[in-house]
């Protein structure tokens, strides 16, 4: 919940989209070539696959599946969250691939092949009580 008088909006706007005014669901943004219909996460300025620059912006969904992941121990300059975290690589439906944490879930219980939703997660707040939202995996269904 945001703190009183405050209000959740996406960090990055351009890649989550915010669904409620909680920030408690969200879907992923991306992009769709035209021509080849392959689909991509992030920056993208012509497509990967045919190098046409005919893109259009979609949804990319709030629902993945963990393809590979690795146990942070030792985080990045600058890192306040807990230490170890799982990082995952999480493939799409459509088939891009995002990496990001994977939350909600202890390391032993993380398997290659189990089916994650998006959640989000407070990576800042201002003075005013503004929260920024991230997204993050957990694993579907609460576990």
């Amino acid at each position: 919940m945001a703190s009183e008088g405050g209000i959740r909006v996406s960090a990055l706007p351009d890649r989550l989209r915010l669904l409620d005014e909680e920030g408690a669901r969200g879907v992923l943004l991306g992009w769709r070539c035209r021509r080849c219909d392959e689909h991509f996460f992030g920056d993208v300025f012509l497509c990967r696959s045919c190098s046409d620059r005919d893109l259009e912006a979609v949804e990319l969904g709030a629902r993945g599946t963990l393809y590979s992941y690795t146990i942070v121990r030792v985080p990045p300059p600058g890192w306040k969250g807990e230490v170890p975290y799982a990082l995952g690589q999480v493939e799409l439906p459509k088939g891009p691939h995002v990496l990001c944490r994977v939350v909600d879930c202890p390391p032993e219980r993380l398997r290659v092949g189990m089916a994650l939703e998006l959640t989000t997660e407070v990576a800042t707040e201002d003075e005013e009580g503004t929260q920024s939202l991230v997204y993050a995996w957990r694993p579907a269904g609460g576990g």
